[in-house]
């Protein structure tokens, strides 16, 4: 399956979602699809085009995740995207090493979701959100921190797509704890869709990549 396909599909998708009040798709169950349908295809696609299946089911929990949001499940919602963040901090942390530059951003990392999310939690009132908020956030940022060490000539797409989903939770955390601001559902989504674009492409460039280490190998 062509990579170009693929990306047109996954933004008119994402594009259908952006436009489903316009359009008429206004049922719950319409508006449960659209959701979800872009992720779910790149969930599906990744099985089908890559050997990753750490990232196909990061994708797959990362629907489920949007389909219990669209719903306004939000404990099931961080509860779903804990799972899938895992499933990336695996397959990241296969591919990683650890040198004394990722470390020094590791670092400077950790003390900004310190003090980033410290502040957030600070504007939440119930204690089980503030634990699971703080959990989640421990998750996506180490999710994100993997991504500074990974071993790829497309590292920086890697840390991109990890800093755009954390910069997208950031706005979600935001605009539901402190303060409502204008063009957030478009920012919000547009960051996310972004984001498990990149991973997906990656997963499926690296399949190919192997793939052709193989043949190389097998007849040279």
């Amino acid at each position: 399956m062509s990579k170009s396909w693929v990306v047109i599909v996954y933004l008119a998708l994402a594009a259908i979602y952006f436009c489903r009040k316009k359009i008429g798709l206004t049922s719950e169950l319409m508006l449960d699809i659209t959701k979800t349908a872009p992720v779910l295809f790149l969930s599906i696609v990744t099985f089908v085009c890559s050997k990753s299946r750490l990232v196909s089911a990061a994708l797959l929990f990362s629907a489920a995740g949007d389909l219990a949001g669209e719903r306004g499940a939000f404990l099931a919602q961080i509860a779903l995207f804990a799972i899938a963040h895992i499933a990336y901090i695996i397959y990241f942390a296969n591919r990683s090493v650890v040198n004394r530059r990722s470390s020094i951003a590791i670092g400077i990392w950790a003390l900004f979701l310190i003090f980033f999310g410290g502040w957030i939690v600070s504007h939440i009132d119930s204690l089980i959100i503030k634990v699971a908020c703080s959990l989640y956030m421990l998750i996506i940022g180490t999710m994100t921190a993997t991504t500074f060490t990974i071993s790829s000539s497309y590292k920086f797409i890697y840390v991109i797509a990890g800093v755009l989903f954390i910069f997208s939770d950031s706005c979600i955390a935001w605009n539901k704890f402190v303060d409502h601001f204008s063009g957030a559902g478009l920012t919000i989504m547009s960051t996310y869709f972004a984001a498990q674009l990149l991973f997906a492409w990656l997963a499926i460039k690296s399949s190919i990549n192997d793939r052709n280490c193989l043949k190389m190998s097998l007849y040279s």
